[in-house]
């Protein structure tokens, strides 16, 4: 198998369309499924799964059969489309209970992200989350965006990112406890901003009673 999809790939590296198709047919039901254990949704995985071949024909000159299997390859394209494409939702996240958070090793559904409702006070914590969330560490974002908008657990993630599971767990803790740091610092910046506020309009109404 692994000498015929090398050759299927270096044919499509020559822009041979047979070959192209010959190799969807023989790969795309087992890429649609790391797509979709990824991606938690088939709609979204059969976009990655359209894009991956995208760009595989795009990029099939890349290959080397010496340095990776071709099916290893393949699962490369899709997985990193996949994660492209959770990046890209990550501001989708709404709401986090960070008191629901301890050390000890939780499973993601442990630690709940809360849907949003129709208030103006929750819209504007999930505004504020959303903004939280977007200033953690790259890898922090990464993991818990997997874990909680993509309900995946940590030894899914692990396979999926190729770390070991020790290291998701540490970085879905740590990820956490920052977040709450952040979360907390950027509520301490919005009442100093609102004090402030306060503060220059109490001083604009005295200048104007006095005038």
């Amino acid at each position: 198998m692994r000498e015929e999809l090398a050759s299927l790939i270096e044919r499509i590296a020559n822009r041979d369309r047979k070959a192209f198709e010959e190799l969807y047919q023989l790969t795309s039901r087992k890429m649609f499924a790391v797509a979709l254990r990824i991606v938690r949704e088939p709609g979204l995985a059969q976009d990655v799964l359209q894009d991956a071949y995208i760009r595989l024909w795009r990029y099939a000159h890349t290959f080397n059969n010496k340095l990776s299997a071709p099916e290893t390859w393949l699962h490369q394209v899709v997985r990193n489309r996949a994660l492209d494409l959770i990046a890209q939702q990550s501001h989708t996240v709404n709401s986090i209970s960070l008191d629901q958070f301890s050390d000890q090793d939780d499973e993601p559904n442990e630690l709940v992200f809360e849907a949003h409702s129709t208030s103006s006070d929750d819209k504007e914590t999930s505004r504020v989350m959303q903004a939280c969330v977007q200033r953690l560490d790259g890898k922090y974002r990464q993991v818990l965006t997997l874990a909680y908008t993509h309900g995946m657990s940590h030894a899914e993630i692990s396979e999926h990112l190729d770390v070991p599971l020790g290291t998701v767990k540490t970085w879905v803790r740590r990820g956490l406890i920052e977040l709450k740091t952040v979360y907390d610092e950027f509520q301490s910046e919005g009442l100093a901003s609102m004090a402030a506020s306060n503060s220059r309009r109490q001083d604009a109404e005295q200048s104007g009673y006095m005038a």
